[in-house]
């Protein structure tokens, strides 16, 4: 890894250029980093003789991933920079630790990647999560919590699914009014009432019935003219939903990317509830997944607005590699690889609020980027042949971060979600 690049100029010469947004893949072309920023695209044959040049044989250089719906812990940021993650939006946390966490990776860039943050989950009377969490039981309390939130700086709002009709339109009023995006995990409220609030956007497709059974053109379409007239973003993160009704599938065992995971949080995946519930539980997850795929098809044709996020680090949800399993998934539903990648990096940047200094390749956008061996434009896995992630500037290799991930783990994970997994996983063993 190199020193801080606040001086340095250099080019990326990669045998194929993908900007994020274009429809087609660009060769014969480098990227001039200066500093933390990108200076220039130029033909490579421009490029100076005296320049710095990186080399990227066989490789395709773009944006650098974004995941938007993690609950961040302290041992993950450098594994999200070896799947090629440069910007996360944690969506429940302690208020006060996420901050800081935001700050500290602002100024460390080797500590992981941007982030972005919603604070506390704001839950309805009775809270779900209690470290992550805080209950409201009036309007007047979420009111406050909101107002407390923005004063501290929140980049958005998180709803949680306790929120009922009535405070969940006061709380998008409020935040609104103070300038803030909101998002929401649905339950007590529906997707219906919810778009219909003017809630921006909605986690899991939860609360969003028709998206979960047979349904047919006419039903989705319904839906999804709501999701248009409102301009609601949704954010499916399918692959939580896939672990979790396959959380008894031995190939996870053998799934290599595991030395990225905190053996802490190994320990809470292989005592999670769901692994002694009644199969029942597990076959509505799975039965569920093709009718999620299918109503997500159907919403990225008429041309909803669709985010990319994973909820790591739920069960089997490696940091930043469960971003290349989401993009699969997407690929599955029948998205165009281009599109999937486009809801990764470009999409997610402007559901974020952050498409003005990220998201794609262009001159003064950050120099967040991405190498990988292949063509991820033709095949969708070889997204995950990554060659070096570069934030802001900083190059990384996996091997070097994945050293940094080994001296994590003799410490405990920090951050709410750690600490509500492991109580959650506590509770379940003493029965």
């Amino acid at each position: 890894m190199n020193k801080d690049p606040s001086q340095n100029t250099y080019a990326v010469i990669p045998e194929r250029l993908w900007n994020g947004i274009s429809d087609r893949i660009q060769l014969g072309k480098a990227v001039v980093v200066k500093g933390h920023l990108i200076d220039a695209i130029v033909p490579i044959g421009d490029i100076p003789v005296s320049m710095e040049k990186i080399f990227l044989n066989d490789c395709t250089l773009l944006p650098g991933l974004m995941d938007a719906h993690v609950h961040y812990s302290s041992v993950m940021g450098p594994a999200f920079l070896a799947a090629g993650v440069t910007t996360i939006r944690d969506v429940g946390n302690n208020l006060e630790w996420i901050l800081q966490q935001r700050d500290r990776h602002a100024k460390d860039l080797s500590a992981g990647p941007s982030i972005l943050c919603c604070g506390n989950l704001l839950d309805g009377p009775d809270i779900y999560w209690p470290h992550m969490g805080y209950a409201h039981r009036s309007a007047t309390d979420i009111k406050a919590s909101i107002q407390h939130h923005v004063e501290s700086g929140v980049d958005a709002i998180k709803l949680y699914a306790g929120v009922n009709p009535t405070l969940m339109k006061v709380a998008v009023e409020t935040a609104h009014k103070l300038g803030k995006f909101v998002v929401a995990h649905l339950q007590d409220t529906s997707a219906e009432e919810a778009i219909k609030f003017g809630l921006d956007e909605f986690e899991h497709l939860s609360g969003c019935e028709v998206a979960w059974r047979p349904a047919t053109q006419l039903e989705d379409d319904l839906m999804i003219d709501q999701l248009l007239a409102h301009n609601t973003i949704i954010d499916p993160t399918l692959v939580v939903w896939d672990r979790l009704g396959r959380i008894l599938d031995h190939s996870f065992l053998h799934d290599n990317r595991r030395i990225w995971v905190h053996p802490h949080h190994l320990f809470i995946w292989q005592n999670y509830q769901s692994r002694n519930a009644p199969q029942e539980n597990r076959w509505r997850y799975q039965g569920a997944m093709v009718h999620l795929k299918r109503f997500l098809r159907r919403a990225h044709e008429r041309d909803v607005t669709i985010a990319l996020g994973t909820d790591t680090p739920f069960p089997n949800l490696v940091p930043g590699m469960s971003v290349h399993d989401e993009l699969a998934m997407y690929f599955d539903a029948g998205i165009p690889a281009i599109d999937a990648l486009r809801s990764a990096t470009s999409i997610n940047a402007k559901v974020l609020g952050i498409d003005d200094k990220a998201g794609s390749i262009i001159p003064g956008h950050r120099a967040d980027l991405l190498a990988v061996k292949g063509n991820p434009i033709e095949n969708i896995q070889d997204i995950s042949n990554i060659t070096c992630t570069i934030r802001e500037g900083r190059r990384f290799q996996p091997k070097d971060l994945l050293e940094m991930v080994n001296s994590f783990f003799n410490h405990e994970p920090d951050g709410a979600v750690s600490k509500d997994l492991w109580e959650y996983v506590k509770a379940n063993l003493k029965k």
